[in-house]
């Protein structure tokens, strides 16, 4: 299969040898699982809340433990939050993330919903990457007139909050809406999880996959057998959406504790969330009950609050990151 200039310029973006990226998750992003996807020739992406919260690392010295564990280039997902009062400690918080990791090296930021104009200029001036998450065509427009160097778009088959659309349609609608170089890399996020999938995924005019689910299921995560386990058993009609986790569509395995708690909030809480003047902070309420219950599903197997995305049907064992690699890398010759 010849390679794309798109796919050429995200390898370059990467330092990885395949289009094949690892998500940032919670829970996931132990650094064992980051340094193997890497490692292996993929590209390891970091969620700092699960590498410090979930995991327990200082977030300058857990950058450097993956550093030990590879000498393959990694990159760090940086949450873009509004300063207002709600939300004001966590967005001078991933400020600091993003800080630290071009301090330490790191060359590639993944960043994540406001406007990114002001860590791609400090980024820039440093040589670092950006490539922004987006789930429709206004907002790539804005992260591209920002001066991002790739998106990662949000499709409506990921695991955790995830996107409205299918992947063909929100790539067609990006390159319908924005006149991009034929180079610019964007990312496929969500439901791929085979080496049939990739492909797919190429043809479509993607530069390569962000992919969560199938690393979840491997021996380097650290989550609960039965959490792997779920996601192997699991299909595609197992994966539900609920707006409980953070006020807005997560996919999940339905569980019996899932289907208990019910899908959807309260006419109350739901009102909150329309209302302009609560909707911020309780989104926050909502996504701080959410962690710890995450936190509980990582290692309780009897907490069954499982994130997971569509591509579950391809996922029939777990394996090492080596191997997972090894399958897309075929679907590439």
């Amino acid at each position: 299969m010849s390679v794309s200039a798109a796919s050429k310029r995200l390898l370059r973006d990467t330092g990885a040898r395949l289009p094949i990226v690892c998500g940032p998750m919670y829970p996931g992003s132990n650094p064992e699982l980051v340094a193997a996807v890497s490692e292996a020739g993929g590209f390891g992406v970091v969620q700092p809340i699960a590498l410090t919260r979930l995991y327990g690392h200082d977030y300058r010295e857990g950058l450097r433990y993956i550093k030990s564990l590879t000498s393959k280039p990694f990159g760090v997902n940086i949450t873009i939050l509004p300063k207002t009062a709600a939300s004001a400690r966590y967005a001078k918080m991933n400020e600091e993330f993003a800080d630290i990791a071009i301090e330490e090296g790191v060359k590639f930021l993944l960043t994540s919903l406001g406007k990114p104009n002001s860590i791609v200029e400090k980024a820039h001036q440093h040589g670092v990457k950006v490539y922004h998450d987006v789930h429709n065509s206004k907002l790539a427009l804005r992260a591209i007139d920002a001066g991002v160097d790739g998106l990662n778009l949000l499709n409506s088959s990921m695991g955790g909050q995830t996107g409205q659309y299918s992947p063909s349609e929100i790539i067609r609608s990006v390159q319908e809406s924005h006149s991009t170089s034929s180079d610019f890399p964007m990312l496929c996020a969500g439901g791929i999880s085979t080496a049939t999938d990739l492909s797919k995924m190429l043809d479509l005019g993607y530069a390569g996959v962000q992919c969560g689910t199938r690393f979840l299921a491997t021996e380097e995560a650290k989550i609960t057998d039965a959490y792997k386990n779920a996601i192997v058993q699991a299909k595609r009609d197992d994966i539900v959406w609920t707006n409980k986790m953070a006020g807005t569509n997560s996919s999940v395995i339905y569980t019996d504790m899932v289907a208990e708690g019910g899908l959807r909030t309260n006419s109350f809480v739901s009102y909150l969330l329309r209302n302009s003047m609560t909707k911020s902070l309780t989104r926050l309420w909502l996504l701080k009950g959410a962690l710890e219950k995450y936190d509980q599903a990582a290692f309780d197997p009897n907490v069954q609050y499982w994130q997971a995305g569509k591509g579950v049907d391809g996922i029939d064992a777990v394996l090492k990151c080596e191997e997972v690699l090894k399958k897309f890398e075929e679907g590439l010759k």
